[in-house]
């Protein structure tokens, strides 16, 4: 089956349809339990993906500038995958620094500043001379996936991955640093690095935990200015999925998103001993946004439906 598709079957005489995934092994949908969002088999499957552009941010902040403060993601509702269904999304990149990896648009952690001269002072930003960092402490996913993290140079990707962690990782201690400065004391904790890029390495649903941590010694004994924050669980979804599936006047229609420069095509097949996959609507390319289409050209409501990538990126 093609790695870079997603398949659903569809039966009239169902309630709903069944997912069937390219890797059987990332065949559910992960809650932040790490037991499963949402049924196979339901009336509708929805997972509403996160609108990223070619740069997402996660902002980093403080609920004060006070000794013990403790830091916070300012934006993070947008990403928690405690509290919505959103995704962001990846795809298999075939040549380029991360080949063989899942790769989506940036995902920048910025630290908000303090001083006018780096455009603050920013509401919640740190206290002067935190250093901030954010550390990965905890990976859910498909079984033997990974996440990794590939350090940029302010502009590009190093092309190097800088730390790795396996599926079922917990009370991870890897960092990445975000402030720029060097850790003096007055410094302004703001940090907006470029070029640094995040993979996993098989198609599936992953979640991620992040946590804010002050890596300064400018606190009371010689330790932190702040706290850390709590750790905010973002879901990343690699390879393609039909995330809405209903039935509209006699057609089958998937709803589904895809990243600029990807082009799809829906597929249909009576079976899949041995499947035989014929068009079943016109191939539609990705503009990050919601996207729909519907089955004008499968032989019969019935069957199974399979969204496949036809291209990928460098």
């Amino acid at each position: 089956m093609n790695p870079l598709s997603h398949v659903v079957e569809f039966s009239s005489a169902r309630p709903g349809p069944r997912s069937i995934w390219s890797r059987p092994r990332a065949c559910f949908l992960l809650g932040p339990g790490g037991g499963p969002a949402i049924s196979l088999l339901v009336g509708l499957l929805w997972v509403l993906c996160l609108v990223a552009g070619a740069d997402t941010h996660i902002y980093v902040g403080a609920a004060g500038t006070n000794q013990g403060d403790p830091l916070l993601f300012t934006n993070g509702s947008l990403f928690d995958a405690t509290r919505t269904n959103g995704a962001l999304p990846q795809i298999l990149r075939t040549n380029g620094l991360n080949a063989g990896y899942y790769r989506g648009d940036a995902l920048t952690f910025s630290a908000l500043a303090a001083t006018p001269v780096n455009g603050g002072p920013v509401a919640l930003h740190a206290a002067l001379g935190a250093r901030i960092g954010i550390q990965v402490t905890g990976l859910k996913g498909p079984p033997g996936g990974s996440f990794a993290f590939w350090e940029g140079d302010g502009e590009s990707d190093l092309g190097r991955i800088t730390f790795s962690l396996p599926v079922g990782s917990v009370a991870g201690t890897n960092l990445l640093l975000i402030s720029e400065n060097v850790g003096e004391a007055g410094a302004d904790p703001y940090g907006h690095i470029h070029g640094r890029e995040f993979t996993t390495s098989l198609a599936g649903t992953y979640l991620v935990g992040f946590r804010a941590v002050d890596l300064s010694t400018n606190g009371l004994g010689g330790g932190p200015i702040h706290s850390p924050s709590d750790v905010l669980w973002v879901r990343f979804q690699a390879g393609a999925l039909i995330e809405a599936f209903s039935l509209v006047g006699g057609r089958v229609t998937v709803t589904f998103r895809s990243l600029p420069g990807i082009t799809n095509a829906l597929e249909w097949a009576g079976s899949l001993s041995p499947p035989e996959w014929v068009v079943a609507a016109p191939p539609l390319r990705g503009n990050n946004g919601i996207q729909m289409m519907a089955s004008t050209n499968a032989p019969s409501v019935d069957g199974f439906y399979r969204l496949r990538q036809l291209n990928n990126l460098p």
